[in-house]
């Protein structure tokens, strides 16, 4: 017996396939995030520290360039205190020679109002030998100086 009117089939259900695309959407929305997440993280990371790694920079580039007197103006208040710019050069002039250097890292901070950092470098001398140096420095006035024992 066959009934005049029958009822369409039901709609085939495709749940897996939108439960795959709507996970798929929210992946690629979480690394798009993660990702410009990280490039605003690493750009601010580096506008906090590469004035103070330039500074480091500069003054070891005048030592290896045997200019200390230009070194010694790169040197904090409180360190140029303690030295005269003769003292300091005639220091210098008392230690290996550097012959190139490498940045190994460096961190910036801030606390009670003094940011300081400290760059860590590999100094390569004229004598063979590699020193590992950290590298004090303090912003005095808006600019990155060296402070302390540098050399």
């Amino acid at each position: 017996m066959t009934y005049p009117y029958q009822a369409p089939p039901p709609p085939k259900r495709r749940t897996l396939r939108t439960v795959l695309i709507v996970v798929g959407v929210v992946v690629v929305l979480c690394c798009a995030g993660a990702g410009t997440g990280g490039f605003f993280l690493f750009k601010g990371i580096k506008a906090a520290t590469d004035p103070a790694r330039q500074a480091a920079e500069s003054f070891v580039s005048d030592l290896e360039a045997g200019d200390a007197a230009a070194a010694y103006e790169l040197l904090c208040t409180d360190t140029r205190g303690n030295f005269t710019k003769d003292a300091f050069v005639q220091g210098v002039a008392r230690q290996p020679q550097i012959q190139s250097h490498k940045v190994n890292g460096v961190n910036v901070s801030t606390v009670n109002g003094r940011t300081s950092g400290t760059v860590n470098m590999a100094l390569k001398l004229d004598s063979g030998f590699t020193d590992r140096r950290a590298i004090p420095l303090v912003k005095e006035d808006g600019a990155w100086k060296v402070c302390g024992q540098p050399y």
